[in-house]
């Protein structure tokens, strides 16, 4: 790279540098991301950002390089800085998020296209890390005889945590399948672990044995196919970007297990859940997979919600919980923030 060039690195970029920095992606018609955790910024002999990229966790988010440097290799050295740093933070797979014109740049850095739509494009630099999440999904179905079915459903969902509306709405729709796929969202929320999210709904459905419960990766409903619905209390408006995890499933989730319906609660408060919905029904409609709405369950005319629950939890209100949720998940909530009154201070 040219000795005129400076790189510098934030962890994340705050005060002047992050006005310089949110400047040059708006410039360059690019969004920055406040979940990003690390930047890399390269700066001309005049201390002006001339190419940038950051992470958030591990995705790759907000590469840009003025037209000007286009020629200088200065993607190679963002990129390079990113993948170090990424390595030291302990990850071994990293994703990107971009616009489709950048889709054979970031090939030629080892990347690898996952799905894409006519703005954007979903990358990772696992040759097989897509094909080996569709195989070990079918591996966890295999013990079921599911291969002479032809009604098989799909459920997707948060669980945060599990609750009788869950509960209801799986249980009406394993009764319209001969086999219901349940994907469990992954990542860690503030209140509910993905790991307990999985073990709750996993004890609440024990008798229920058509269910097959999944773990949703990064590839399902995730900050990397639909960051929006993580960001539900910042966004205002129905006008929702969903394509890219709508066409991951449709295209690669649903013909790989033969789904022929997709089920989902109506949505009578939450924004962004309803207007994913609206456009699943826009997208499934021309195809083979079905999609069916149930209404959501309520108690004394109150709608049941999992972030209902976790509000009485902040009020140590034990004996409503008990009316909202199964057995197996009162017990849960009992031991882990009754117990000690302090312990539920920051829930969200």
């Amino acid at each position: 790279m040219n000795t005129l060039y400076t790189i510098k690195i934030g962890k994340p970029f705050k005060n002047n540098n992050l006005i310089k920095l949110k400047a040059f992606l708006e410039k360059n018609s690019l969004t920055y991301d406040e979940n990003i955790s690390f930047t890399v910024m390269i700066l001309n002999y005049s201390n002006n950002i001339i190419a940038t990229g950051s992470l958030d966790k591990n995705i790759i988010k907000c590469v840009g390089v003025d037209n000007n440097y286009r020629n200088e290799n200065l993607t190679s050295t963002i990129i390079s800085h990113l993948l170090n740093e990424s390595i030291l933070r302990g990850y071994n797979k990293l994703f990107i998020f971009t616009k489709v014109d950048n889709e054979i740049i970031f090939r030629n850095f080892g990347f690898y296209t996952i799905e894409k739509t006519d703005k954007i494009v979903l990358m990772e630099n696992d040759k097989n890390g897509f094909n080996n999440y569709l195989k070990q999904i079918k591996k966890e179905s295999e013990s079921y005889n599911i291969k002479a079915c032809s009604n098989i459903g799909c459920i997707i969902a948060n669980c945060n945590p599990f609750t009788n509306g869950h509960l209801y709405l799986i249980s009406e729709a394993a009764k319209k399948c001969d086999f219901l796929h349940l994907f469990i969202l992954s990542g860690d929320n503030d209140v509910f672990s993905e790991e307990d999210r999985y073990n709750l709904v996993k004890n609440g459905l024990k008798n229920l044995d058509n269910i097959i419960i999944h773990k949703a990766k990064e590839y399902i409903i995730s900050p990397l196919t639909f960051p929006t619905y993580f960001l539900k209390d910042e966004v205002q408006t129905s006008n929702i970007n969903c394509e890219l995890d709508i066409k991951i499933f449709l295209n690669k989730i649903a013909p790989s297990l033969k789904i022929t319906h997709r089920f989902v609660g109506t949505e009578p408060k939450d924004i962004v859940t309803n207007s994913y919905n609206n456009e699943l029904i826009n997208y499934l409609k021309n195809s083979d997979v079905k999609l069916s709405i149930i209404e959501r369950k309520e108690i004394n005319g109150k709608v049941i919600s999992a972030s209902s629950v976790r509000r009485l939890i902040r009020e140590q209100n034990l004996e409503e919980i008990k009316e909202f949720v199964p057995f197996s998940t009162y017990e849960f909530i009992k031991l882990k923030f009754f117990s000690n009154l302090d312990s539920n201070k920051n829930i969200k």
